[in-house]
Order: C-alpha cells, then structure tokens, then sequence
C-alpha cells in the first residue's frame, strides 16, 4: 500500500498535466533575464504576472533556467525565453512572449522538462523527444540522448524508448548538462555528460544515448526519480530517498568522503547513496524535488525537509510545514529551484520558502527564509506549480 501512494504522489510532483479539466491560466515570477517570464520584457517581476498570447488554459508548465514550456489543454507546447542551443524547438527563433512549437503538435505531449540549455517531451505513449545543447568536444555530452554531440533546434525522438525499443517512459527530467526518465517498470536511465557523477554509473564518463542506472535496479522498488542541475535522485517504494553527483551547495543531503576521478578528491558522489533522514517511524519520504542547489522532501507525517543551498549541510526540518498545521489540508507537489521552494497543498494554496523575487511575494512582504503563503492571487486555486532556478510558474484555476 506504501508503494502505491507514494508512487500517486509522485505521478503528480512528475506529470501534472493529468486532464482537460485541470487547466486554467497561467501566472508567473521571478527575475526576467533572457525573456524567460514570457512578459515581452527582461524586467523581473516580483508576483505572478499572467502570461498572455497562450492559445488555449494551460494543463501543464515547465520552468528550466533561461526558459520555459507549457502545454495546453488542446495538446498544443508553447515555448519562450533562451533560444542560443535551440532549446526551444523552433530553430532559431527568438520568443519574447509565448510562441507555439510547430514540431510537437499531434504527437500526444503529456510532460515537458526544461533543463539548462535543453528540453525534453514525453507523449502519452511513452516517447521521449529531446532537442537543445548537446555537447561539445570541450564541454562533454548533452542531455539529448542521440548518440552524438550535436545540437537540435527541433525535437527529434530519442531511438532508446518506446513501443519499438521496449521501453515505455513514465517520467522525464532535465537537468544542467544530463537527463534522467524512469520506465514504467521501475528502471532508471540517464545520459549526457558525467562530469562530478551525476549519472549514476560510478565514473564521471559521459552518456550518448540513454544507460539504465543499475544501482538503482539493485536497490529495487524504484517510484521516482529526478535530476537536477548537477545531482540526481531516485525514491524507494519503502519510503528510502538516494541521491548521487556534485555536492557543492550541500544539495546531496549527507557528507562525501573518499576520492573520485583519478585519485583526485572532489566533493562529489557517483553512486546512489542514501540520505540519512531523521530517525522514526515516520520518516519515509513521499515526495521530493531537486534544485539547482538543493533538494527538498515531505514525509509521512507532513513534515518538509530541506537541504543544501550553502544552508542547510543535512534535511532540516522547516518550520510550520503547512500540512502539518492543517492536517486536512496535505502538500500535494513541491518544487525545488536554486534558492527556493514551493509548496502546493490540496485545497490549491501555494507556500513558498527561501530567497528573492522567486519567492511571489510583494518585495514589502518577503522575508528571506521565512515560509509564507503567496496569497496575491486573491483566493484562487493554484492547480500546478513549477519552479525554474529563479522563476516560479503557477496554473491557476480560471474563475
């Protein structure tokens, strides 16, 4: 019973493009290099400002670092923000403010993922597209997953899932330089480049096309897994959370020892490790995120763990958790950027913790690492929430 809901939990932190009828409109903050907002302006804004020039309510958004995604409720991905690596998916094209990526229509996209120079799609058939940065001779493999180093400026399938390959996706997620999915079997793959560990395999070797983590299939019962700009992380059916690749803000959760690359000691870790969480009963992990800096976990009894961000060396548990202050009211998905959470509860209030303009809060109102209620949306219900490294997207339900 343990694995079933905390794999529900994590179908909805994954994939929270679920129905026609959770759409609405489409709000977002934070600072505005690189047209990222979607607002025509690189001006940063301090609360969510609706994003217009989307076609249709909008089902599911993506935050990556320089640019964003959404899927409409009619199938349709609009792209905005950096387009230097093509991450996109419209060559070239400079989007100011929402525009619509013609490659991916008809093709059934039920998840974006945006990393730092890349995006990925999955399809309700469990297809992964990919398209952005994908490597250099001197900056090593991209997250793309073609087999090569080159550079897409539209979406092509990656060879190594779906129907054919024998291998259905349930999940995707870019990170800085690699990519991560998990199959609906449990399996964890990644691929791109390996600098610091961040794939997993126990080396810092690249990954052309997409490898399935085989410390994770040794530890079995695998119900979510994630990576970030530098690190990733898989959760156990038990409720065990592990964590491997570059720890420089702490964001691994727990002390590296040993060498890595040649001999050399770096502070990094190339294998799933485990994440020493506190000590009861119920400390199993139901849900979790990964940030550029950090990471983040709810546990059973509602309480939210944070570490990393050059704060916090191990899970610290944050004050006033909103679940656990209201019980009937449990955080439903969170999100992880570089210096800030958000947290979703059930009902559709948004709580958000950490530092800067991501934060949705009026500049007069914010306090740096207080958790508090984003409530300038006057009462309405935020559907899915998303973070970027400095950007928080919200879907709010249409009145």
């Amino acid at each position: 019973m343990l694995r079933r809901a905390l794999g529900a939990s994590l179908s909805r932190r994954f994939s929270s493009a679920s129905s026609a009828s959770a759409a609405g409109s489409l709000y977002i903050c934070g600072t505005g290099e690189s047209n990222k907002l979607g607002l025509g302006d690189t001006s940063d804004r301090e609360t969510p400002t609706l994003v217009e020039g989307i076609g249709a309510p909008v089902q599911h958004v993506a935050c990556g670092k320089y640019h964003t995604m959404a899927l409409t409720a009619s199938g349709d991905v609009y792209a905005w923000g950096l387009e230097s690596s093509g991450q996109l998916g419209m060559g070239r094209t400079k989007a100011k403010t929402p525009q619509k990526v013609e490659a991916l229509s008809g093709i059934g996209v039920r998840q974006l993922s945006c990393g730092s120079y890349h995006t990925l799609a999955l399809t309700e058939a469990g297809d992964v597209w990919s398209w952005g940065f994908g490597g250099s001779f001197f900056n090593g493999a991209g997250g793309l997953g073609h087999g090569d180093r080159k550079q897409l400026d539209e979406p092509r399938r990656i060879a190594a899932f779906g129907e054919e390959a024998g291998v259905i996706v349930q999940t995707v997620s870019a990170g800085g330089y690699h990519s991560l999915a998990q199959d609906t079997e449990g399996g964890v793959w990644t691929w791109g480049r390996g600098e610091w560990g961040r794939l997993g395999h126990g080396d810092a070797s690249d990954a052309l096309v997409p490898t399935r983590v085989e410390e994770c299939d040794e530890l079995g019962g695998v119900v979510g897994a994630a990576a970030a700009h530098s690190h990733s992380a898989c959760l156990l059916g038990d409720g065990r959370l592990f964590t491997w690749g570059r720890n420089e803000h702490w964001q691994l959760g727990y002390e590296v020892v040993g060498l890595f690359n040649s001999g050399q000691s770096f502070d990094a870790e190339a294998m799933p490790t485990l994440v020493p969480m506190p000590e009861a009963e119920s400390a199993r992990v139901t849900q979790f995120a990964c940030g550029e800096q950090g990471s983040v976990a709810v546990l059973e009894d509602q309480s939210v763990w944070l570490w990393g961000m050059r704060r916090y060396f191990e899970p610290t548990r944050l004050p006033n958790a909103p679940g656990e202050v209201s019980p009937d009211d449990p955080v439903v998905d969170l999100q992880c950027g570089s210096t800030h959470i958000a947290l979703l509860t059930q009902s559709g209030r948004v709580f958000t913790y950490g530092q800067g303009t991501a934060l949705a809060l009026p500049k007069r109102e914010r306090k740096s690492w207080e958790l508090a209620e984003v409530t300038v949306l006057e009462g309405r219900r935020v559907l899915q929430v998303a973070c970027g490294s400095a950007s928080t997207a919200l879907i709010v339900a249409d009145a």
